[in-house]
């Protein structure tokens, strides 16, 4: 009898498991390669980072920024990755520019794939060339245009990725506002891309529906997915915008070929092959929030969206106008659902305000972003002068209304969670989901 029960149980768990597998093939390939990379990193460290003190080649990636004794420099120590170099300051000795390489004998401390290494000692090996990469150029295009200052880093930030020239003081303001995604190219940036790009390639629209031309779909499609990889590459290829252009990605290709594409299946291959090709982005700060928040906007969000599009007043001006933000206001509370045990976990804070950030913030930088984008396009030229106002306009907004809310009263709220905290968590959470998505069906 127990047998036969026991048999049961395991038809039972190979009918679910072939139930996912048909409409989730990509989540279901997903959990056991994370399984795999947790269990070989256990026993067989995918990095290791000696704390005795080694002579490293730091390659100099940005500007100087001053701290209190030292010039901080943003380097690249190969195959490591990302270290910031702390240099004492000393007026008799040439500080590094981009390109450069600084050999020193120090030792890293590493906190989440980020490394921290201080040397008061240091060789300078000056590059071959100082030609600034394409990053650079673009980001002096704008200043160019007639942008300054704190307007000037944050369209930089915004729009290609650059943050050398953002002040501190200002990264406090949109870290407690809640704001910091913002800042952070990532899924907001490159969706905004992703419908200027469609809105200028079918001119507004004015062309043949794609199903309706395959050759026109096909070419649209291959110009945007070269477009998004090309703006990946040139605002530093991270975690965020690698994880939304090959969503993009797969969802032209599905497009292309007449398939209808899910969102879920979507993140969860962009999951994948980013594991598969660097499998230490599993612990980056990055990665972990970008794919926190998608999988609970379209596990959460996704399930409001047609309640919003049965709305009767939804077709007049004034109803997309309130679907609009009660569609903001969906998807902010379906990111913090997600992201919000992993930010206490390793910030130890929660801003209070998110929503009313969101609601203020995200209008602006849809607007923001692609002006960013034209300024620079037009550099320094009378309608390139003309238009950065415009921008000037939207970063100045974007700036005070941050700095406005986190002066209001209890801004952040400390709070921290322990790693099994927040395991639990998202154990509650698939279980509420699977509990809202049989009450739907």
């Amino acid at each position: 009898m127990c047998g036969i029960r026991h048999y049961q149980y395991m038809l039972s768990i190979l009918h679910l498991f072939a139930m996912v597998w048909r409409s989730y093939p990509m989540f279901v390939l997903l959990l056991p390669l994370v399984a795999a990379i947790l269990f070989f990193n256990r026993f067989y460290p995918l990095e290791t980072h000696p704390t005795e003190e080694q002579v490293f080649g730091f390659i100099v990636q940005s500007a100087p920024t001053p701290t209190a004794k030292c010039e901080r420099f943003e380097t690249q120590v190969l195959p490591k990755g990302k270290v910031y170099l702390y240099l004492l300051r000393d007026s008799t000795k040439a500080l590094p520019t981009y390109g450069d390489t600084v050999v020193a004998r120090t030792h890293i401390e590493w906190d989440h794939s980020i490394g921290k290494a201080f040397a008061a000692e240091y060789i300078l090996l000056p590059a071959k060339t100082h030609r600034a990469p394409l990053q650079v150029r673009l980001y002096q295009r704008l200043a160019s245009a007639g942008l300054e200052e704190d307007e000037l880093a944050t369209v930089g930030a915004l729009t290609l990725g650059y943050k050398e020239d953002l002040d501190p003081e200002l990264k406090h303001h949109f870290q407690a506002s809640g704001a910091a995604h913002v800042l952070a190219v990532s899924g907001l940036h490159t969706g905004i891309l992703y419908g200027l790009l469609l809105w200028i390639l079918t001119f507004g629209g004015r062309i043949k529906p794609l199903h309706e031309n395959r050759v026109g779909r096909w070419a649209i499609s291959s110009v945007i997915i070269v477009a998004m990889w090309g703006y990946a590459w040139l605002t530093g290829m991270t975690p965020s915008v690698v994880r939304a252009v090959l969503m993009v990605t797969i969802f032209e290709i599905g497009r292309m070929c007449y398939r209808q594409v899910i969102s879920l299946n979507t993140i969860a291959a962009a999951a994948v092959l980013i594991l598969l090709v660097h499998p230490t982005d599993l612990w980056s700060v990055s990665f972990q929030l970008s794919f926190a928040a998608t999988f609970s906007i379209v596990l959460f969000a996704k399930q409001l969206e047609p309640s919003l599009q049965r709305l009767e007043w939804r077709e007049t001006w004034r109803g997309k106008i309130v679907s609009y933000f009660l569609g903001t206001i969906i998807v902010s509370i379906a990111a913090q659902i997600g992201t919000m045990p992993i930010t206490m976990y390793y910030f130890g804070q929660v801003s209070t305000y998110f929503l009313l950030t969101n609601l203020i913030v995200l209008p602006i930088a849809t607007f923001l972003v692609p002006c960013g984008l034209i300024s620079i396009a037009l550099g320094g030229s009378t309608a390139g002068v003309l238009f950065s106002k415009i921008t000037w306009f939207l970063a100045w907004a974007m700036n005070h209304s941050v700095e406005w809310i986190e002066q209001l009263p209890g801004s952040t709220v400390s709070a921290r969670v322990h790693g099994v905290m927040v395991g639990i968590y998202y154990l509650l959470l698939l279980i509420l989901y699977a509990i809202i998505a049989k009450k739907r069906t």
